[in-house]
């Protein structure tokens, strides 16, 4: 005991301060590591890391199989770029689970409701799009639908000044790939006229050409500018971006190929109504959705049973879909079978009676003529 207190006494304040110091450092270093496996286990990450980010949208489970093509899409390009999946209560926590897998940030967020009465019933919520205006965590967005898919590096689009957007016909942006800055006072504008702004579309496309009533006229972006002449250039309120950058499958429908140099295109768009890539038979009709598919087959198995885009619960249908007209065909050949066997046993049964009819009738005719002779000859005698 008296050799613990000559210790304690001979220990110098400086030295005791020292091991505190190193005591909370070893804590510190303990619970970051803590949080970092955690982080690795669950595969989430947290919202705002680099300051420009990717992102889409997802309302169901319809649509899961696009965003995961996307998604590899984006990470096939190289980028280092956070990726933000914005999912309403629609989502199922499986698809949840498998975005974050696949390497998505997901931020579930509540929807908007539709203001117009005159809309398709498909568009109640598509107003919630809006909502990346207001992702203040990020200094810059790249906005993309759940049913593009991204064939180069589309980096460039960073470069981007305040809104960008495709032109498309009649002189329309088309909301389906977009650069935002976003800005919470742009948000409390937007959300003020949601109300008034008439949109042609019933939806938030149309809202938005009547929020950028001037986009029509903005000038092309042009990723290519030196940065000397764009600091001598005022700062442009909404810029357009290049079909490159948003390629509609409609418009090669009307000619059967490309109007742009196809080895140029950035971002192919699936927008030809409910042809969407991933319905299997869509391919006999679109060859762009070629270039889709051979994203989807390359999807890793994130979660069991799901490379190559295959979803575990529809394996039991595809396998019963699959067996369904086998057993139809077993059971058609079944019932010719049987159909066949009792003809037989019918011709059998009809030919043993035909048989036995004649024979029957063959002997009884016999013996009549038999006894008919022998009454004759009785007959005779007595006569005689």
């Amino acid at each position: 005991m008296m050799s613990v207190l000559v210790w304690f006494r001979d220990v110098s304040p400086l030295s005791i301060q020292t091991g505190a110091r190193h005591l909370q450092l070893l804590l510190l270093f303990l619970l970051l590591s803590s949080a970092a496996r955690s982080e690795a286990a669950t595969g989430s990450k947290s919202p705002g890391g680099g300051g420009e980010a990717y992102v889409t949208l997802l309302y169901g489970d319809e649509f899961l199989l696009g965003v995961r093509v996307l998604g590899k899409s984006i990470r096939d390009t190289g980028t280092n770029k956070d990726m933000v999946v914005l999912v309403s209560d629609g989502v199922s926590d499986h698809a949840t689970k498998l975005l974050r897998a696949d390497g998505w940030i997901v931020e579930k967020i509540s929807l908007l409701e539709n203001p117009n009465q005159l809309r398709p019933k498909r568009f109640w919520g598509v107003y919630t799009k809006l909502k990346i205006f207001n992702m203040i965590n990020y200094k810059k967005v790249v906005y993309l639908d759940a049913d593009t898919i991204v064939v180069q590096s589309i980096e460039d689009l960073f470069k981007c000044q305040n809104f960008c957007a495709n032109l498309k016909h009649s002189e329309r942006l088309n909301s389906g790939v977009m650069v935002v800055e976003p800005s919470e006072a742009l948000f409390k504008d937007m959300m003020s006229k949601v109300n008034t702004l008439y949109s042609y579309t019933g939806g938030d496309q149309g809202f938005l050409n009547s929020y950028y009533p001037e986009f029509p006229n903005a000038h092309i972006f042009d990723p290519n500018v030196p940065l000397e002449v764009l600091k001598s250039r005022p700062v442009p309120k909404m810029e357009r971006l290049s079909t490159l950058y948003n390629s509609d499958v409609g418009l090669y429908m009307l000619a059967n190929k490309w109007m742009v140099n196809e080895k140029e295109l950035r971002v192919i768009h699936y927008t030809l109504g409910p042809l969407k890539p991933w319905d299997w038979w869509t391919s006999w009709l679109l060859k762009p959705v070629d270039v889709w598919q051979d994203v989807r087959v390359k999807l890793e198995d994130s979660l069991p049973g799901t490379g190559g885009g295959r979803n575990p619960k529809n394996e039991l249908l595809v396998k019963f879909l699959f067996l369904l007209p086998v057993c139809v065909i077993l059971f058609c050949y079944y019932q010719s079978y049987c159909f066949r066997q009792r003809s037989l046993v019918l011709i059998s049964r009809c030919f043993f009676h035909f048989q036995a009819r004649e024979f029957f009738w063959l002997h009884l005719s016999d013996f009549i003529m038999r006894s008919d002779q022998t009454s004759v000859l009785q007959n005779q005698i007595l006569i005689q």
